[in-house]
């Protein structure tokens, strides 16, 4: 939406050459996207939100303000600009921002306020489903647990197996982009399904959590299994996957990566990023093949 809305802002007013968007977070406002040469290293910075600037002045105000003499701009270099907050009802969602370096007035700021304020439904609907899929236990592509729920569920059992042994698969499926790319995301989401068909059919019931990580790319906690196990049932899957009909002339494979709670990781945190760490030695490595953390010695690939 942010795009659309930056397209549309400088068709409008031609001499627009930098937008911002800012959320609010707490007592500031934190800039969420950029676009535009001059501002490429102002994503992620933060204003007060009750403050001098331009942003600050225009979520306070309600309404958008433009650049005078009393103001600064907020990327130096800044000519001409308008902050316009986004609202639902009278509250601030965020505020857009745009600039230009080569005029001292814009002339169409009122039009690019009125198209903001347009977009301010759109925005706020577009966050509830943010904030539904960030709440999601369940992924509605898969029904595995959604990326959150793992990463929530994974930190529980760490906590729990303080004595006890876990291993963790992550899982991505090779040349996914090839596939979305040469038979469009219908079947893309027909091979991430059957994916997930495959992990469900390789876990334990009742014992090991699967949980789709994000996009092409997926994890299972084994509990209670040693690490060699682990590698054992992770190379059963990737022959699985070998094996198995995806619809599709591009067939698909898995790289697995593989790291043991105590021996790889401290921490739940610790332990899927020393996975993630051994799936890309494993992709690096040629893909459809299981790699693993070796304690102290980086990873190794199983031959």
């Amino acid at each position: 939406m942010l795009r659309v809305l930056d397209a549309a802002a400088r068709a409008i007013e031609p001499s627009i050459d930098v937008t911002l968007f800012f959320v609010v977070e707490n007592e500031h406002l934190l800039c969420k996207h950029s676009s535009g040469a001059r501002a490429v290293v102002y994503r992620g910075t933060t204003l007060e939100r009750i403050g001098e600037s331009l942003p600050a002045r225009a979520a306070a105000a309600l309404h958008s303000i433009s650049l005078a003499k009393a103001f600064e701009g907020i990327v130096p270099g800044d000519r001409c600009a308008v902050a316009v907050p986004v609202l639902c009802g009278r509250a601030v969602q965020g505020v857009w921002y745009g600039s230009g370096a080569t005029v001292t007035r814009m002339p169409n700021a009122r039009k690019i306020a009125a198209l903001v304020a347009c977009a301010g439904e759109t925005y706020s609907l577009a966050l509830e489903r943010e904030n539904d899929r960030n709440e999601a236990t369940f992924d509605s592509l898969t029904g595995l647990l959604a990326p959150r729920a793992f990463r929530r569920r994974l930190h529980e059992l760490v906590e729990e197996s303080r004595d006890g042994i876990l291993s963790l698969w992550f899982v991505d499926t090779d040349r996914f982009k090839r596939i979305n790319d040469d038979y469009g995301h219908e079947a893309g989401d027909g091979v991430l399904r059957r994916m997930a068909d495959l992990l469900r059919a390789h876990a334990v019931p009742e014992r090991d959590v699967v949980g789709r990580k994000g996009g092409d790319e997926f994890c299972m906690l084994l509990r209670g299994s040693q690490k060699t196990q682990a590698i054992e049932r992770a190379r059963a899957f990737c022959a699985a996957v070998r094996a198995c009909e995806f619809g599709v002339a591009q067939h698909p494979t898995a790289s697995v990566g593989i790291a043991s709670f105590p021996f790889d990781a401290s921490d739940a945190a610790s332990l899927l990023e020393a996975a993630d760490a051994a799936m890309y030695h494993a992709k690096r490595s040629g893909r459809d093949r299981v790699a693993y953390a070796v304690e102290g010695a980086g990873f190794a690939l199983y031959e």
